[in-house]
């Protein structure tokens, strides 16, 4: 058996230390005087790059492809570099809960650590195809073939999809909108006003006030395109299309895997990439619905008809989600057809008592 990470687990202790420097270094880099102190922490900073790079060439093993140990080293690399621009950002923000920004995403990321450390750790084993079958077909089970690989469901996983799915999402969504995690507010809001005065040169700021259900606004200080005054557009969670981003969590945390052994080897790394793909997606999806619509609202369209129109066409990025899912986890639309057939399967079976009284 050929390990590629000689201790998986000594491995990820050393990643979520370097995750954790990293963080607290570019959160105390711009509050740190006098500036050389801060030079020096820039400097520790970039040795942590260096020191992980080497930590992962030496914990691969010498056989594993020159390709992967690429992609390994890149993946710790963003997955630090994404760690030292949180410590940053915390640094720069405004809202009262702004530390909660760190306190949720770094366990994330350590927890990221883990499943790219994990999937390199693994080693492909020969399943047979035929104990594979039998297994399926002791427990009367359906068994569907797609792509060579083979799915066979148990009820309970079936269960937890159609029940729990919907149940998380919507718990996952009630946690984002709880005060605590406005900081995701300030950032949406933030990078949304970048982008238009970049962009269109609108001179649209932002306002935070710790009064009322909206911490957040933008504010249209020199009126429209033709210098009409504009009121103010209040900032709510559904405005960070997080919500979009729960529903696909909860579907894809979910999803049930596969009781074939071989179809099931990398289901976790498949879930993350597709977790991490369809939130991105969805994130920059809402940023270019933001722009176009207070772009809209400037030129003078009235709020209420462009807020729900586009709102609503923007819904089109779900279809694409679907297939993205679809290829990397195709356990997701195989489980609703796994379901159709067992519900097939029990009606055929009501019936038959009925054809032989015939």
């Amino acid at each position: 058996m050929k390990t590629f990470f000689y201790n998986k687990y000594v491995s990820w202790l050393v990643f979520s230390i370097i995750l954790v420097l990293a963080f607290f270094f570019g959160l105390l880099i711009p509050l740190i005087k006098p500036e050389v102190y801060s030079v020096m922490l820039l400097v520790l900073t970039l040795a942590l790059f260096l020191f992980q790079s080497f930590f992962v060439l030496k914990s691969i093993s010498s056989d594993f492809e020159n390709r992967k140990k690429v992609g390994v080293l890149l993946q710790h690399f963003f997955n630090l570099l994404f760690s030292v621009v949180i410590g940053l950002s915390i640094s720069l923000m405004e809202s009262t809960s702004k530390y909660n920004f760190g306190l949720i995403m770094i366990p994330l990321l350590v927890v990221l650590s883990y499943v790219i450390t994990d999937k390199y750790n693994k080693t492909v084993k020969d399943v047979s195809l035929e104990q594979e079958l039998e297994e399926g077909t002791k427990s009367n089970k359906p068994v569907i073939e797609f792509e060579n690989k083979k799915y066979i469901f148990s009820i309970n996983s079936l269960v937890i999809l159609t029940v729990v799915t919907p149940i998380l999402a919507y718990l996952i969504y009630l946690f984002f909108d709880t005060e605590p995690q406005y900081w995701l507010h300030e950032i949406v809001v933030k990078q949304t006003i970048y982008l238009l005065n970049l962009f269109f040169n609108m001179g649209v700021s932002a306002s935070y006030s710790l009064t009322g259900t909206y911490h957040w606004s933008f504010d249209f200080v020199g009126g429209n395109i033709n210098g009409d005054p504009l009121g103010s557009i209040s900032f709510g969670t559904f405005c960070t299309g997080v919500q979009a981003i729960c529903v696909f969590c909860g579907i894809i945390l979910c999803t049930p895997h596969s009781q074939d052994r071989e179809t099931n080897k990398d289901i976790i790394w498949r879930k993350t990439k597709s977790l991490l793909v369809s939130s991105l997606i969805f994130y920059v999806v809402n940023i270019i619905r933001m722009l176009i619509q207070i772009g809209l609202y400037y030129l003078g369209y009235p709020w209420d008809s462009i807020h729900v129109s586009i709102s609503a066409a923007s819904s089109f990025v779900a279809a694409i989600i679907i297939l993205l899912l679809h290829k990397w986890i195709p356990e997701f639309i195989i489980s609703i057809i796994y379901i159709g057939t067992l519900l097939n399967n029990r009606f055929k079976l009501l019936k038959e008592p009925k054809k032989d009284k015939k």
